[in-house]
């Protein structure tokens, strides 16, 4: 054996040892939330096509992580459980959703789609994770919201959303669930509100 070979052969023996210290990839389960369940708005649909844009957030919350706060100064995540868009992303294709469900409006859109619309829905979404305050445990969404008029940038109206589902189980598949109810009002309580404040507004008219 020539000094070449027996160098090459240690050198991969050397390899195939090391691979089997490394450590194993953690096995990760992508979650969806739960889709909306709204009825039919009964009243007539308001003649605005509504944008809702993907909420503003810190670079914590622009994550597929499911986010955990097990104290005021301490942000963790689920192990082994990933959501299947970023928290910001997540939330806006849910409210897309329950808007449409709901009628209340001539369209709903995104910014993906590059349409025009008579009024955007920003928004900062500053909570979304399960917070634990002593021993209860929550699932909190909170959000900023304001309409906009495009036509002037101008702020139709604003408003502070602050959504909370205590939690009986913490497993996952339990913060998932109370994910989508917490979703779920959120979205209803953004419709009442867009409803009452876009009630008397009137589109600009293209020339």
């Amino acid at each position: 054996m020539t000094f070449r070979t027996l160098t090459t052969g240690l050198a991969l023996a050397g390899l195939l040892s090391a691979c089997t210290v490394l450590p194993k990839s953690e096995p990760l389960t992508f979650y969806q939330l739960p889709a909306p369940a709204l009825d039919r708005h009964t009243g007539a649909a308001l003649p605005i096509s509504l944008r809702i844009t993907t909420p503003a957030s810190s670079s914590a919350l622009q994550t597929t992580r499911i986010l955990v706060t097990p104290n005021d100064n301490t942000l963790s995540s689920y192990q082994g459980a990933r959501w299947a868009d970023p928290n910001p992303s997540l939330l806006r294709e849910q409210l897309v959703q329950a808007f449409e469900q709901d009628g209340s409006f001539r369209s709903v859109t995104t910014e993906t789609h590059s349409l025009r619309a008579d009024v955007h829905l920003f928004s900062d979404l500053r909570q979304f994770q399960t917070r634990y305050q002593g021993s209860q445990a929550s699932v909190v969404i909170e959000l900023d919201a304001k309409l906009i008029d495009p036509s002037t940038r101008a702020v139709i109206a604003a408003h502070h959303f602050d959504v909370q589902q205590p939690l009986q189980d913490t497993s996952v598949n339990a913060v998932v669930d109370h994910f989508g109810v917490a979703s779920e009002q959120l979205a209803r309580d953004l419709l009442t509100w867009s409803r009452d404040a876009l009630a008397g507004f009137e589109p600009a008219v293209l020339k």
